[in-house]
């Protein structure tokens, strides 16, 4: 909760940025500033016409968050931190506020998880107590380029506006995620069981691969300058 507040936090800071350009930046119709927040996180953008119905974007993207989660019958505390950079084309095609948009975003995501048992696990087909099992804990990595498809509203270099709210909603095909666990309970150096860990690393990995298919969807507000 913390993390996402200071998250939060930083998107409201950069509203006076766009305040202070709206009172003395020169509009010369072919660049525009944004700030948004959606499910990649907060991210801000920068935005260059160049054709009458064609913008390019560059931006970024950026979240930490906690939460728990059931897999397998664990119950684990997750830590997410997501960061993204983000290279768009808009096709305007009707001339109007509508978008057809496509490019590619860098990924570096990465997914923490832990546990400490205070009951018996079952861990791939054996079952194990708390002292055999000790602290559960262990990462997933999401890295590498996502193509990205969607559609959007808003033109962000519009004509007649300075400044307006804008909205993507789209997918990004991210890689399969790399699952790593470890324990350092009374059985962490068994063959057995470290057999088993790596089954229920597979099961998180497989639970993760939903993920490949990624929603974007963010809400946005932007400047011309």
């Amino acid at each position: 909760m913390k993390s996402a507040l200071n998250t939060l936090l930083w998107f409201v800071s950069l509203l006076p940025v766009l305040l202070v350009c709206i009172a003395g930046c020169a509009d010369s119709g072919q660049w525009s500033i944004g700030t948004k927040i959606g499910t990649l996180g907060v991210g801000g953008e920068l935005t260059r016409r160049i054709a009458t119905d064609i913008n390019t974007r560059i931006g970024f993207n950026m979240l930490d968050y906690s939460f728990d989660e059931d897999i397998a019958g664990i119950e684990y505390d997750f830590e997410m931190g997501l960061r993204s950079y983000s290279a768009m084309v808009d096709w305007h095609i009707f001339d109007n506020p509508f978008r057809v948009t496509g490019g590619f975003l860098s990924m570096d995501n990465e997914f923490k998880l832990d546990t400490l048992p205070d009951q018996n696990l079952t861990i791939g087909n054996n079952t194990y107590t708390p002292a055999q099992v000790g602290r559960l804990s262990g990462k997933a990595d999401i890295k590498g380029m996502a193509p990205y498809i969607g559609i959007g509203w808003g033109n962000l270099i519009g004509r007649g506006r300075r400044w307006g709210f804008y909205t993507d909603l789209g997918v990004a095909f991210v890689e399969s995620p790399d699952v790593v666990l470890r324990a350092n309970g009374t059985m962490a150096a068994d063959p057995g069981f470290q057999a088993d860990l790596a089954k229920e690393a597979r099961d998180i990995q497989d639970d993760l691969d939903d993920l490949e298919v990624y929603p974007v969807l963010s809400v946005g507000l932007f400047f011309r300058f």
